[in-house]
């Protein structure tokens, strides 16, 4: 596939990795600083620029947008307006009503979206969408995204936003740990378990002198009937976890025939690192654990994507999966009774 990226942050590098592993062409990169575009570009022999229409004027099979979260919508938009098919970093956007909008965008343009929920391609995490599958009606679970953050770094942040205020709009402090750290797996909770009936309470914390939340609790009812509980943060503990390195991400469902779990890794660190499911049944009092082994989930992202170009069915996010998202992310903040 001939690929180009709007926007040079630090996602991006993780994207044109996974999608020269996967054997495709990153063609054009923009972004608002030509040095950072520049940056990227140059080294894959790839075309920069800071002229958005002179970008989406190229010849591609992908965008693929890295923006700042907030400015999702606005990119993505016009992304679709030009006829590209999209690839758009989580969350889809910043709120349900600018996701509903860009979703019925992408139904009347007819091109592909996929919105990067990219914790979806591993094969581990598809054979625990299987054991879900296996245990029956749920009834309770757990979701679990505590991701590690030294104390010290909330000093710099607030200095920072003290002297410069407006950078606050695009850093990804603005959106907190729930948006950022949780909605993987508030993605893999509503592909697993169904849609929320209601968010039965909620609660944020926050650092002293940063306005993001560091920590989040929500109890949510499952059209299902299903009771889940749901923490998130980001947390100066560094040796917690499965692996008791700092990341302690767990997706847990129990139903009347059995328990799924999945256990996620460092998504940076595919190379080492790898997510592990496994199942308990009752009919057989017996455990089955699988590893799918060290997939990069951004170049299997990009594999997958090729095939849903190609009209082949895929476990990727739609546009649809990630307007169910932030929906859920919007009730859960409005839900709120803050610290």
């Amino acid at each position: 596939m001939r690929i180009g990226i709007i926007g040079a942050g630090n996602i991006a590098r993780l994207h044109v990795q996974g999608l020269e592993r996967s054997g495709h062409e990153l063609v054009v990169v923009s972004d608002t600083d030509a040095g950072r575009a520049e940056a990227l570009a140059r080294p894959r022999g790839a075309r920069a620029t800071c002229d958005v229409d002179e970008f989406l004027a190229e010849r591609l099979d992908l965008v693929t947008v890295t923006v700042p979260n907030i400015l999702h919508h606005q990119v993505a938009t016009r992304v679709v307006n030009a006829g590209h098919a999209v690839l758009c970093e989580k969350p889809m956007t910043r709120s349900a009503a600018d996701s509903l909008a860009l979703l019925d965008l992408v139904r009347r343009v007819g091109k592909p979206f996929f919105t990067g929920y990219m914790k979806r391609s591993h094969p581990t995490v598809q054979k625990f969408v299987d054991y879900a599958k296996r245990i029956g009606t749920p009834r309770s679970g757990l979701m679990r995204a505590f991701h590690p953050f030294p104390l010290k770094e909330w000093d710099r942040i607030a200095s920072e936003l003290a002297r410069d205020p407006a950078a606050l709009r695009t850093t990804v402090y603005n959106d907190g740990a729930f948006v950022n750290s949780g909605s993987h797996m508030l993605d893999l909770l509503l592909l697993t378990a169904g849609p929320v009936r209601r968010v039965l309470a909620s609660r944020f914390q926050r650092r002293p002198g940063c306005v993001t939340d560091t920590m989040a609790h929500a109890l949510l009812e499952m059209a299902s009937g299903a009771t889940i509980t749901v923490e998130c943060g980001w947390s100066p503990l560094t040796g917690v976890g499965r692996r008791e390195d700092g990341w302690d991400e767990v997706l847990e469902l129990r139903g009347d025939a059995g328990q799924a779990r999945l256990f996620t890794t460092w998504w940076d660190r595919p190379d080492h690192e790898a997510p592990v499911a496994d199942l308990w049944l009752q009919s057989t009092t017996t455990r089955e654990s699988f590893n799918g082994g060290s997939v990069d989930y951004f170049a299997k992202q990009y594999e997958l994507i090729e095939l849903a170009l190609r009209g082949e069915p895929t476990p990727l996010a739609t546009a649809e999966d990630g307007y169910r998202v932030d929906q859920l992310i919007d009730n859960v903040f409005a839900a709120a009774c803050d610290e």
